[in-house]
Parts: structure tokens; sequence; C-alpha cells
């Protein structure tokens, strides 16, 4: 009997710790959501700050993980690059072209197959290389919304977060009901095909019913939808990766519920260049 009250005691105590967990997910996501949405609503220089408050926090969570601990790794690189992107947009930016699109994003995934290498040989993060690999789309991002004109930008830059957020919940969704085998079992064995595929499946769907019945959004809206999902698969798994080789489970806990910015920003690193080409191209 004392047996069974333990059993059912330390059911009971998990299940209000995943319910509470799950309350912070929702609140601070919502909030996450909020200032993105209303950073771009506002315009320049609103988002700009953001990307640059967003880069100074990506790189002070790297850096200790990759156990750079010291002040010029923590505080003065972040810093230095956080205003550096402030300075850039706040003086005028220059335009990207595609070829400089397209250079870029041959140095961000130069850099982050040098990361993968330090990782998988070494079990250590190449600091230099993974904060160019943060850096650079974040970066872009920020002098891309400075060029366009505040409606243009808001909408293609709302259709890029709205398919990454779409992507997360539907997945999470049809994997929590349906997901039976894992994509990448040794990396992530919590993200599922059948969640991956559904997920895939309804945000494409979704968006092309949005397209048609409440926002003109552009014409190959649906065609950058399936783009900006595949790449930010990947992104989350370069993080999910990350952290298996590295025995951790979040990269901080700067956002309740949701583990550091690394952890809530992983798609966005990774699809945002290929998201800009395409839409360079389009044009």
């Amino acid at each position: 009997m004392l047996c069974l009250y333990l059993f059912k005691e330390n059911h009971r105590s998990k299940q209000i710790a995943f319910m509470a967990n799950l309350s912070l997910r929702i609140i601070f996501g919502f909030l996450y959501v909020a200032i993105i949405v209303t950073s771009l609503y506002i315009g320049t220089p609103f988002f700009e700050i953001l990307m640059a408050v967003c880069i100074f926090f990506s790189l002070r969570e790297m850096a200790l993980l990759a156990e750079k601990k010291t002040n010029q790794y923590t505080w003065i690189m972040p810093l230095t690059l956080c205003f550096s992107i402030i300075y850039v947009t706040l003086f005028g930016a220059k335009k990207l072209d595609i070829s400089v699109l397209l250079a870029l994003w041959f140095v961000q995934l130069t850099s982050l197959f040098l990361s993968f290498n330090s990782l998988k040989k070494e079990s250590k993060i190449n600091y230099v290389s993974v904060s160019i690999y943060l850096f650079l789309p974040l970066l872009v991002l920020a002098i891309w919304f400075n060029n366009q004109s505040q409606s243009h930008g808001f909408e293609c830059l709302l259709l890029y977060f709205a398919t990454i957020w779409l992507y997360d919940s539907m997945a999470y969704v049809v994997g929590k009901k349906l997901g039976r085998r894992p994509v990448f079992p040794k990396v992530s064995p919590k993200k599922t095909i059948e969640g991956t595929v559904g997920g895939l499946i309804l945000t494409v769907v979704i968006i092309a019913f949005i397209k048609n019945y409440f926002f003109d959004i552009p014409e190959n809206g649906v065609l950058t939808s399936l783009v900006i999902v595949f790449f930010a698969i990947f992104g989350d798994y370069v993080e999910s990766y990350m952290k298996r080789k590295l025995g951790i489970k979040d990269s901080g806990n700067l956002i309740p519920g949701h583990g550091g910015i690394l952890d809530r920003m992983d798609s966005i690193y990774l699809s945002v260049l290929p998201y800009l080409i395409l839409l360079s191209l389009f044009r």
C-alpha cells in the first residue's frame, strides 16, 4: 500500500510539474510572439534593436556553452556585435542584392560545417565559427528590414515568422497524437516522422488558406513556406545535435518554459538567408 501511495504521489507531482511548465511555455511563447510582431509593426529602429538584443543573448549563451567564461567572450564580444547591428542600421545600411546574400549564405554554411566538425571530432564548440553562424542571419535580417518600406518588410517577415510558429505548433500537435518513428533517434528522439510530415502539410495548407481568404501575401507564399520549413527543421536539428554532444537539455534559462534564446530561435538562424534569397529571386 505504501509503495502504491508513493507511486501515485510521484505521478501526481510529475503531472503538476508538467502543467506548470506547459503554462510557462504558453505564457512566454505568446510574449515572445507579441514582442516580435509588435517590433515589426512599429518598424525601424525597433525591430533592428530587437535583432541586436537577440544576438547579444545568443552569443552570450554560446560563450557559456563553449566554456569561454571570461568577460571578453561573455560581455565584450556579444556587446560589440550587438552594437554593430545598431550602428549599421542606424546610419543607413547598404542594400543587399542577391550576390551579397548568396556570399553571406556560403559563409554561414561554411561556419556551420566547421562547427559540426569540431563537435563531431572533439565534442567541443568552435566559438568563432558558431558565432559567425549565429550573427550573420540576424545582421542580414536587420539590414534587410531597414532597407524595405515598412509595409513590405512587415508583410514579408510576418509571413516568415508565422510559418515557423505554425510549423512548430502543428508538428508538436501531430507528433503528440500520431508520432511513432523518430526522424533522428540519436539526435532528437522526440521529433517524429509523423510530426514532421504532418506539421509541414498542415502549415502549407494553413498558409494557402490565409493567402486565399484573409491576407494578401505574395503569390509565391506557399512555395517560400516550404523552403522556410525545410531549413527551419534542419536549424532545429543543428541545435539538438549540439546539445546532445554537450550532454545538456537547454542552452540556458532566459525564457521560462523554453530554455535559452538559442532554444527559442534555433529554427531562425538557418532559414533566414535562404528565405531572403528566394524573395530576391521572385522580385
